[in-house]
């Protein structure tokens, strides 16, 4: 098939009911725009992508119909090729093959039935991980709506933590803001690093979608209260002394912090090993109280084609 196709809905849709419904192909040409423009490497890391065939064989096995945005993407590139890594393409993210997703969402339905999880509200069954950081953590598409959320949103998946957060309210949605974010100057790419984005993107999402990032469930597995930015902020403790920013070091609510990125802020709130903290350029949820100063080394990467059974 040639890239980019023509620009056409979902088989069964009504047209363009959305901004970026129906017009899916046209952000992801502008997705492998700016890749080839500055990671080209990555592309060649891609399989070539599936057939409407073979994807609506996919939707028939899951008893589903996937969003116009995930439909283009499966027909630019059938994820990662075998044996390949650093193909990372959203973020730190890379697409899995459709069916290894599949895959993937059985062997996590496997260990929810086993009682393998600290909690029942871990993982949801109808949760396919398109997005694999390759660590276990993952973007999920979720299309039932979990948490009362919107069918079809998007999840941020950690496989060691219990916080849930919802990053947009459609697969669309989400796709389109990073391909804007990309488009917007947000995202820097090293050889090294791969793609950063000095935890900026959320904070896109939010001028984007309105109500979104919103966590779902907090850290000990408990539903999230509203968000802080609802409230007064917390002011600073003008009695305690200016801490500069470790992740080994422990904060309190009202500590001052001096980030070498973000400047100065005041802690908002705390988390057993997370702090969200007030900057002038917003807040930012950030690590604490990982005690032992440890350096915290980059997570290897996981072949989930052959998965082990996770320790949690």
């Amino acid at each position: 098939m040639a890239w980019p196709p023509t620009c056409v809905a979902s088989p069964g849709s009504d047209g363009c009911p959305g901004e970026y419904a129906g017009c899916m192909e046209d952000v992801v040409a502008r997705l492998e725009r700016w890749l080839g423009q500055r990671c080209p490497h990555h592309l060649e890391r891609l399989a070539p992508g599936l057939t409407d065939e073979a994807i609506a064989a996919c939707e028939r096995q899951l008893d589903v119909t996937f969003p116009d945005g995930m439909r283009a993407l499966y027909r630019w590139r059938n994820g990662t090729l075998p044996g390949q890594l650093g193909a990372d393409i959203i973020g730190r993210y890379a697409l899995q093959p459709l069916q290894q997703a599949i895959e993937h969402q059985k062997m996590m339905n496997g260990l929810l039935e086993q009682g393998s999880f600290k909690a029942k509200s871990w993982w949801h069954t109808t949760w396919l991980p398109i997005l694999d950081k390759g660590t276990g953590d993952a973007i999920c598409w979720d299309p039932r709506g979990s948490f009362g959320g919107t069918a079809g949103q998007v999840i941020e998946f950690w496989h060691t933590d219990h916080d849930r957060t919802v990053l947009a309210p459609s697969f669309d949605d989400f796709l389109a803001a990073y391909v804007d974010s990309l488009d917007a100057g947000l995202w820097t790419y090293d050889e090294e690093d791969g793609l950063d984005d000095d935890d900026r993107f959320k904070d896109f999402l939010a001028e984007r979608l309105p109500g979104y990032p919103f966590r779902a469930i907090d850290f000990e597995g408990r539903r999230a209260r509203p968000p802080a930015s609802a409230a007064a902020p917390v002011e600073a403790d003008p009695a305690r002394p200016v801490k500069e920013y470790s992740a080994s070091v422990r904060y309190e609510i009202g500590d001052r912090v001096v980030h070498p990125k973000f400047g100065t802020g005041v802690v908002q709130t705390i988390e057993q090993t997370k702090a969200e903290i007030l900057f002038e350029s917003g807040r930012r949820t950030l690590v604490h109280a990982r005690g032992g100063g440890e350096k915290l080394e980059k997570p290897k990467r996981v072949d989930h084609s052959k998965p082990d059974r996770p320790k949690f």
